[in-house]
């Protein structure tokens, strides 16, 4: 008799899990259930996720007075129905206590769901705290497990602050800061100063897996004859005289290289971008809007649809239209106006609360800010059109830069940033004030379509920086212009103001680079030409480049030009080595 697989067994207890949710979505009980599952299926970012939300529910069922009140106690009673779903839970002690109270309540007169409803219930009060206790638990070893520390060490206090010298919450407070210690003896190996205090130093930039998941049914195949055509026929809006094609492009990893070794030896297929007909110097070759665009900015003069400047007042001929039932929403064109009317503005419409998120950020915050803010446009997007957030056609064919299939022992895993205030903290607080419920909406806003979506971003957006800080203010996917690769001697240049524009390049925008017989020294692309683009800032050095492009690109560019100038550095310095080096 075959031995069945764990990992299949896990993935089956986490589909039965998810598909409890749907039917009763306001059931702690089970939240903390799949967090556990999650957690053995490798996925500590999605069990933190999960124990979070549990933690919220924890307080829907103790205050009589929160929105979903009465929806989570009569899951709760639903629940504690089930032996076999309490026998799973992780404390015996307390589910005998949960069987015991009901039973009691019953023989009293049969009111247990009456008196279990009252605050002043004190049997019931410390179940619930005993949940809470757990979700404080979950969230603790799952936050170190990612990286998150001080995220980690604070719901250790706040465990320890519902049960002071709990040896749960010791030990994990324990395990967060001998992570760190970990941490800094392997940066420093003579390290000594261990008097810090944990509250302030612990790092919280964690990360989580980049993965495309075994239940996302919603990815397509993007090699197919039918996505191919389907991009062809998008492309054709925006580009006529360009076709998508499949590419093969190497794996990248974190590292040094040479000419001896020009690129890594696997690679993985992409989509291209390419010229169906020559393409003079300078010729605009493509232009596309998109309504996946944001700013993080709370009263600049910017289009609401597309981030574009509006023009002065003194320059119109006629008002810009507004929306009438939002303060300060203006867009730049009747067209805007359409699209946003009819494709994301009623999810968000009259919501001043969402007004002020994420806007007029700190410096170091402004990237985040902006993914979150797409997140947001993505949800609004979705929720409008009635159509799972992932099956956008701005987001649909997009690439993550998720981890290959691979055998493990060549597997090279792709990260995400994680920490829990961007991945779940703050995405949860969006959601709920665009008056979605993160609870009874869990098919098109679980975790994992939060990550997903944060992975497609990180991948592809493009950002507009203000001129005078440098910082990152306006941010935008255009899928067709995602679809175009990346070299650092690019044959394109782009301009983005409302729609991005592709422009061939010429005469002083070409790139020079290399030696004789090397690099490109002249404009134009030909028929069969692959439409390069670039991901940083093409003047920079190779080191400044690959260290800017690293994020979009998931590791170290290995571009014609950064290999040979990378070759050219070390044979200055007479230190050329062959292959990749990390």
């Amino acid at each position: 008799m075959a031995i069945p697989d764990p990992q299949y067994i896990l993935l089956q207890e986490r589909h039965n899990l998810t598909q409890h949710l749907f039917e009763r979505p306001y059931s702690c009980i089970t939240y903390i259930l799949r967090a556990i599952c999650h957690e053995k299926l490798g996925y500590p970012d999605l069990a933190a996720g999960d124990a979070y939300r549990a933690l919220l529910l924890t307080d829907e069922i103790s205050d009589n007075s929160s929105e979903y009140h009465e929806q989570t106690l009569e899951a709760y009673h639903q629940d504690v129905a089930h032996e076999d779903l309490l026998d799973r839970l992780w404390v015996k002690t307390l589910r005998d206590e949960i069987i015991n109270h009901v039973n009691q309540e019953s023989c009293d007169g049969g009111e247990a769901e009456a008196s279990l409803d009252e605050e002043s219930d004190p049997v019931f009060n410390d179940i619930v705290q005993q949940l809470q206790l757990k979700c404080f638990a979950c969230l603790s070893d799952y936050l170190c497990q990612c990286g998150c520390l001080k995220s980690a060490y604070d719901f250790t206090e706040r465990g320890l602050q519902l049960n002071p010298g709990n040896s749960v919450f010791l030990d994990l407070r324990r395990k967060a800061v001998q992570t760190y210690n970990k941490l800094l003896l392997e940066k420093d190996p003579g390290w000594t100063q261990w008097d810090y205090d944990p509250r302030e130093e612990l790092p919280n930039q964690g990360h989580a897996r980049r993965e495309l998941y075994p239940w996302n049914h919603h990815e397509p195949d993007r090699f197919s004859e039918e996505s191919l055509n389907f991009l062809d026929r998008e492309m054709k809006k925006v580009a006529p005289k360009c076709e998508v094609r499949a590419v093969s492009l190497p794996i990248l990893k974190s590292g040094t290289l040479s000419r001896s070794s020009p690129k890594p030896s696997t690679t993985i297929q992409q989509l291209g971008v390419f010229a169906k007909e020559d393409i003079a110097p300078h010729e605009i070759i493509f232009q596309e809007r998109s309504l996946l665009t944001t700013n993080n900015r709370l009263r600049d003069p910017l289009c609401d649809a597309c981030s574009a400047p509006l023009p002065p007042i003194s320059a119109l001929e006629s008002p810009l239209p507004t929306c009438p039932d939002c303060e300060d929403i203006i867009f730049c064109s009747s067209t805007c106006y359409s699209l946003a009317t009819s494709l994301y503005h009623p999810a968000v419409c009259g919501k001043a609360d969402l007004e002020a998120i994420a806007k007029d950020p700190s410096p170091l915050a402004a990237t985040h800010a902006l993914y979150l803010l797409l997140l947001g446009r993505a949800f609004a997007l979705a929720e409008t059109q009635n159509i799972h957030p992932l099956d956008l056609t701005e987001i649909k064919y997009l690439w993550g830069d998720f981890t290959p299939l691979q055998p493990p022992e060549q597997q090279y895993v792709r990260q995400l940033p994680f920490t829990f205030d961007d991945n779940i903290l703050a995405p949860l607080h969006l959601l709920m004030r665009m008056d979605i419920d993160i609870f009874a909406s869990l098919a098109t806003t679980d975790t994992w379509i939060i990550s997903t979506l944060f992975a497609k971003f990180r991948g592809v957006a493009s950002a507009r920086m203000n001129p005078r800080t440098g910082i990152p203010e306006v941010c935008a996917v255009h899928p067709m212009w995602c679809l175009a690769n990346h070299s650092c001697a690019p044959n394109v240049k782009w301009e983005w103001s409302g729609d991005i524009q592709f422009e061939a390049r010429g005469g002083e925008d070409v790139v020079q680079w290399g030696g004789v017989g090397e690099g490109r020294k002249e404009g134009a692309i030909k028929k069969g030409e692959e439409l390069l683009n670039h991901y940083c800032d093409v003047g920079l050095g190779v080191k400044e480049r690959r260290e800017w492009a690293a994020g979009a690109l998931g590791g170290t560019c290995v571009c014609e030009r950064c290999v040979w100038e990378e070759s050219e550095e070390q044979r200055k310095k007479g230190t050329v080595t062959g292959g990749v080096a990390g």
